[in-house]
C-alpha cells in the first residue's frame, strides 16, 4: 500500500495529465457518435422533406381533363335528363375511384 502511495505521489502530475487525455479521448468519441447520429437524422429529414414536396406537387398539380369527358357532357345535354344524371353519376363514381387509388398510392409511398 505504501508503495502505491509513493508511486502516486511521485507520478501524480503524469497520471493527472494522462487522465485528462483519456477523458478528452472519451469525450471526442462521444461527440463523433453524436455527429454521426445528427448526419443520419439530417439525411432522413431531407428524405422526408423531399417526399412531402413530391406529395404536395402531386396534390397541387392540375389534372388535365380526359378527352372523353367533354364528349360525354355534350351528349348529356343533348339527351334526356335521366340519361344526363346517369352520366354525371358515373363520372362522379370514376372520380371517387381515382381519388381512392391516388390516396392508396400516396399511403403506400409514405409508409
Amino acid at each position: 500500500m505504501e508503495e502505491l502511495m509513493s508511486f502516486l505521489q511521485t507520478y501524480s502530475e503524469i497520471l493527472t495529465g494522462a487522465a485528462i487525455i483519456v477523458m478528452g479521448l472519451l469525450l471526442m468519441l462521444f461527440l463523433m457518435g453524436i455527429l454521426r447520429q445528427i448526419k443520419r437524422l439530417n439525411k432522413s429529414l431531407g428524405s422526408i422533406t423531399a417526399n412531402m414536396q413530391a406529395y404536395f406537387d402531386v396534390i397541387l398539380q392540375e389534372e388535365e381533363p380526359a378527352p372523353e369527358a367533354p364528349v360525354k357532357v355534350q351528349e348529356a345535354t343533348k339527351s334526356e335528363s335521366g340519361e344526363s344524371e346517369e352520366i354525371l353519376v358515373e363520372q362522379k363514381l370514376t372520380e371517387q375511384e381515382q381519388e381512392e387509388v391516388f390516396n392508396a398510392v400516396l399511403q403506400e409511398y409514405f409508409s
